[in-house]
């Protein structure tokens, strides 16, 4: 089914500039650094974007949102649609020079469960397998508990490892002792926070990188990412902040490549209990009231956001699908920033002398993350609220976002399959780790009629049924206010020399889209 159209469609052109032809390292600076080079261990962008160039997955997303030809070549489902029969691609090796084989996606089903301590699990993802069996080397049969027309979609982020790794840790893969994929590159050295070297693998089934030997250095700030190519030390930089975009562009010898996205920044807001951890119990919890919510959503200006801190790059959000992704829901009007008319709800909810609290955001994950949160800060402080903000380094603010230590955080959710069920079901739906759904909703939101709407997104195998459950799920969580939306990013690198970097429609920085002119 095709779901991406113009919204993510209007990638920009990849950049073209003299240097170098033909060379066989690069050096690429990306701003955010992984939570662990397991590929199991989080769901994140960061740890997915470096895990997809070095292990595969059974279906792959095509640029116009299409499923498409993987690890498996084709697939069918059983009349009773509970029966799923996949054929596997052939000659195929991992790293080690083992085969690759229906044993090996049956092994890493079998681990992902057991990977520990994850801030983001990939569980929900395998919640409707009964059972996967192989077959035989190139057959695998998987049975579901229900009919799940989402599996495909599910399967297309579930990174396979080799059984070979056996009992590995993920301090493991840390190591690189347990990085066996069968992608385009493999992990030859990691540094925790610091770099990543990865290799060419000449054996990939698929297209074959230009480059030899790619080395990634985790540059949080965006002056020194930017100071580093102006300086020649890398070669490639993502996360460009949009201040930086005209300067760059006047530079000899770099040019800029610029991409709408689908990933949404917003604020998430503790809903779970009368108390909560960053305000004072005496307050109470004013979150588990739908206008309090309404209110702190009126008083932000996204506009301002866009055009002030973002320099224009990036769109108002209003919902998780942007226009042009499949589920994305046309009626939702845009949201209004309106500080007085959020001034009488807090009134009207009992909280007119407003209370003191920190927000928490991430350092260097997101654009201009830091101002973002700050600018959010100071619109609530101008409806009454003692706000004090905190970032906190990306390498442990996922991990302590899900252990709940904070009480209003700003976060984000990219989609990357073309279509907005899994960010619906990990973000929105109620939490329930046997059944897979919550995953990221940290905040604890939850609405049964939400989770029914997207139930039935999930049980419906017509695109006509399954899109129109998924725009009433969004409707629902738009009514109640279950997040505060802030902003759609744009996507900016840049790139230096005779090297192209072609965006993907997902909007990770995937340096397997590099190539030599």
């Amino acid at each position: 089914m095709t779901r991406l159209s113009q919204f993510l469609g209007a990638t920009a052109i990849a950049a073209l500039m003299a240097g170098t032809a033909g060379a066989q390292s690069i050096t690429a600076g990306l701003a955010a650094a992984p939570s662990s080079m397991d590929p199991h261990f989080a769901s994140t962008g960061q740890n997915q974007q470096l895990a997809a160039v070095m292990y595969d997955r059974l279906i792959h997303i095509a640029p116009d949102g299409s499923f498409a030809p993987g690890l498996a070549t084709e697939w069918s489902v059983s009349e009773d649609r509970l029966t799923w029969t996949f054929t596997l691609r052939e000659d195929v090796t991992f790293h080690d020079g083992s085969p690759f084989t229906a044993a090996d996606v049956v092994f890493t089903f079998e681990r992902i469960p057991e990977v520990p301590n994850s801030p983001a699990p990939f569980t929900p993802r395998l919640a409707a397998i009964d059972s996967a069996e192989a077959v035989d080397d190139h057959t695998l049969v998987i049975t579901t508990s229900s009919p799940a027309p989402g599996l495909p979609t599910d399967l297309s982020t579930i990174y396979i490892v080799s059984q070979n790794v056996g009992d590995a840790e993920s301090a493991d893969f840390d190591r690189s002792s347990a990085s066996i994929g069968t992608g385009p590159f493999r992990q030859v050295e990691y540094s925790p926070g610091e770099r990543l070297v990865l290799e060419r693998n000449p054996d990939y089934w698929g297209e074959v990188p230009d480059f030899e030997r790619v080395t990634i250095r985790f540059l949080e700030t965006s002056a020194s990412r930017i100071a580093s190519l102006q300086a020649g030390e890398v070669d490639f930089v993502d996360a460009v902040p949009p201040n930086d975009l005209e300067r760059l562009e006047a530079t000899e010898g770099v040019s800029v490549i610029a991409a709408p996205s689908a990933r949404m920044v917003y604020m998430g807001l503790d809903q779970m209990e009368d108390t909560t951890v960053m305000i004072d119990p005496a307050v109470g919890n004013p979150f588990r009231d739908v206008r309090v919510r309404e209110a702190l959503s009126l008083a932000i200006n996204r506009e301002a956001i866009v055009d002030r801190i973002q320099f224009g790059s990036g769109l108002p959000a209003n919902q998780f699908a942007p226009e042009g992704i499949f589920g994305h829901n046309p009626d939702i009007p845009a949201l209004d920033y309106d500080p007085e008319r959020a001034r009488e709800l807090l009134a009207e909810a009992g909280y007119g002398d407003g209370w003191a609290m920190t927000i928490h955001g991430p350092t260097g994950r997101y654009v201009n993350d830091v101002d973002v949160l700050l600018a959010v800060g100071q619109m609530w402080s101008q409806i009454g609220l003692d706000i004090e903000v905190e970032n906190v380094p990306t390498n442990v603010y996922f991990g302590r976002a899900t252990d709940r230590e904070f009480s209003a955080f700003m976060v984000a959710f990219g989609i990357t399959t073309g279509e907005s069920s899994l960010a619906l079901r990990n973000v929105l739906g109620t939490y329930d780790a046997d059944r897979g759904w919550g995953a990221n909703n940290r905040f604890r939101y939850s609405s049964d009629a939400f989770d029914a709407a997207l139930a039935e997104a999930f049980e419906a195998f017509e695109d006509d049924a399954r899109e129109a459950a998924l725009q009433e799920a969004a409707r629902i969580a738009a009514e109640e206010h279950a997040i505060i939306p802030i902003h759609w990013e744009g996507n900016n690198w840049a790139v230096r020399g005779d090297i192209t970097f072609t965006p993907s429609p997902d909007g990770r920085s995937l340096v397997t889209n590099l190539s030599a002119n």
